[in-house]
């Protein structure tokens, strides 16, 4: 219980819980700050054509150069590259998932997904029970982002699958790659993890599910196979990550963390010229 102070009284005894509290304010916001002290405005441009098949990258060159990993960001998805080579663009289906209370300043929340598209972005969602009620950005809990398998630019996309097990943690191939088709009893699967990657014989096949496949953990893994690929090459660890102004802060800063969890702590951040 705080002791209350009288007037002329003097405590010796100095309360520290006001500074511990301002502190883990400040830090977050600091390293936050830091992460971004490497920003610089690059000239950079997409290929037109992001639907296409990768191209190989020369392993001299890797030897010789580095690899010059690079994440590009836009409200259609991501592409990765690196010198003399780009992967396929990942697109994306995005969604806002909001929890508020209702009736508004009661202990009931209710939970409502919200799909955003190039005509709703600059918008907040009108509460569904509610529609005088706008929701405000502190009711919004998290940001979706599901993977879409397209065949062209103007292709809507289907929204991929990926294997889940019992635990909600995605499954990969030996290869590192996302697991997308359910598996037979006896078959190998391992956790989507840099470095925990723990292997799962499937037992019981009802313990794993189908679920939409997100893109950070696509991500994840393309980073984890390409860590493992050019472990030696003289950037090793270092990414930049390319991203268009409207691009939301809490996506930018998802990703820095996948790329810190997945091998590449080296982070500089550029701004994709428009």
């Amino acid at each position: 219980m705080r002791r209350i102070k009288k007037v002329g009284s003097y405590d010796n005894d100095l309360d520290l819980k006001s500074f511990m509290n301002l502190f883990s304010v400040l830090i977050p916001f600091l390293l936050a700050c830091a992460s971004f002290a490497s920003i610089k405005l690059l000239d950079i441009n997409l290929p037109e054509n992001r639907v296409m098949t990768p191209q190989q990258v020369q392993q001299k060159d890797m030897d010789d150069q580095g690899l010059l990993l690079t994440v590009f960001i836009t409200d259609e998805g991501i592409t990765l590259g690196a010198r003399g080579a780009m992967l396929p663009t990942t697109y994306v289906q995005e969604w806002h998932k909001y929890v508020y209370a209702f009736p508004q300043g009661s202990d009931q929340k209710e939970t409502y997904l919200y799909r955003m598209t190039k005509e709703n972005k600059l918008q907040l969602p009108r509460c569904p029970q509610d529609p005088k009620r706008v929701l405000t950005l502190f009711e919004r809990e998290e940001i979706l982002l599901y993977t879409l398998e397209k065949s062209s630019d103007t292709d809507t996309g289907k929204v991929m699958q990926a294997v889940y097990n019992k635990f909600d943690e995605p499954m990969t191939y030996a290869s590192g790659l996302v697991a997308n088709q359910l598996p037979n009893q006896g078959d190998t699967l391992y956790v989507l993890s840099m470095y925990n990657r723990r292997m799962e014989v499937v037992g019981n096949v009802s313990d794993y599910k189908l679920k939409e496949h997100t893109l950070y953990d696509q991500l994840a893994s393309r980073l984890m196979v390409i860590k493992s690929k050019y472990p030696d090459v003289p950037d090793q660890g270092e990414i930049k990550i390319v991203a268009e102004d409207e691009v939301v802060f809490d996506k930018l800063i998802h990703v820095m963390d996948i790329c810190r969890e997945f091998g590449f702590p080296k982070i500089s951040l550029a701004k994709l010229a428009g």
